[in-house]
Parts: structure tokens; C-alpha cells; sequence
């Protein structure tokens, strides 16, 4: 399904401080999912973790919590209380069809965190290995 581009200037992520590794699942033969005990990868081999932050929007009754998929070699941080801006926003429509009904809901996906230092972003490839590839 296609990804949809956020413009993060129209409301306001607040970090939580907290990130945790994104779970890996396979595929059962019942057609059924459970995790592997991996952490999960991007299409390049990148480890992907789950950074959750505070939707603070002015427009809403409440407060939300988004957990924002970020692949990077390092464990993203975000610092507790304090704005957090996400480099290439975006959210991902999906369906889950299980149980008697069908419900819709988004997948947050960001290319890393604005912030000093690389924290949330992919660690260069040195030139020694470029040419190795």
C-alpha cells in the first residue's frame, strides 16, 4: 500500500524517551504470524525500532501515542518532554480484517530524528566497504 508524506510543521511530536527494537514475524503454514524472536530489518538490512512519542495536537480532545518505525544501526533516543522532529514523516493506511469487523489504522514510518549526532539515522558506509560491495 502506498506511504503517505506528513507535514510534521502542522502538529507536534513530543518525545516519551523510549524506543524499543521492532519485533520480526514469520509466517506460520496456517497462514498465521509469530514472532521470531528477531528484531526486525528494512529492505536494506537495517535494524528497525519503534520510537513512541505524544501526538500533540490542538485540533484533538486528547492526546495520542504514536509509536514512529525508524531504521537505524543505533537505538534512536529521543529526550523525555522535548519536541521531536522525524526526518521523511510518513503513514502507511492498513486493514486488519481478523475478528468480525474491519479496522482501519496507520503505520508511522520516518527516515530518522532531527537532532545533533546520528541517533535515529543509518551509520555511513566507509568508502573501504563501498568498494567492497
Amino acid at each position: 500500500m502506498r506511504e503517505i508524506p506528513v507535514d510534521s510543521t502542522k502538529v507536534q511530536f513530543i518525545g516519551t524517551g523510549k524506543a524499543a527494537a521492532r519485533a520480526e514475524y514469520g509466517e506460520l503454514s496456517d497462514g498465521s504470524r509469530r514472532r521470531t524472536g528477531n528484531q526486525a530489518v528494512d529492505d536494506n538490512g537495517v535494524p528497525v525500532w519503534v520510537v513512541d512519542v505524544i501526538v500533540d495536537d490542538d485540533d484533538a480532545d486528547r492526546a495520542e501515542i504514536a509509536g514512529v518505525r525508524v531504521s537505524s544501526y543505533d537505538e534512536p533516543t529521543t529526550e523525555k518532554w522535548r519536541p521531536v522532529r522525524f526526518v521523511n514523516l510518513r503513514v502507511k493506511p492498513w486493514a486488519d480484517t481478523g475478528g468480525n469487523f474491519t479496522k482501519i489504522a496507520f503505520s508511522w514510518l520516518a527516515d530518522g530524528i532531527e537532532a545533533s549526532g546520528t541517533a535515529g539515522r543509518p551509520k555511513p558506509v566507509p568508502p573501504s566497504e563501498q568498494a567492497a560491495s
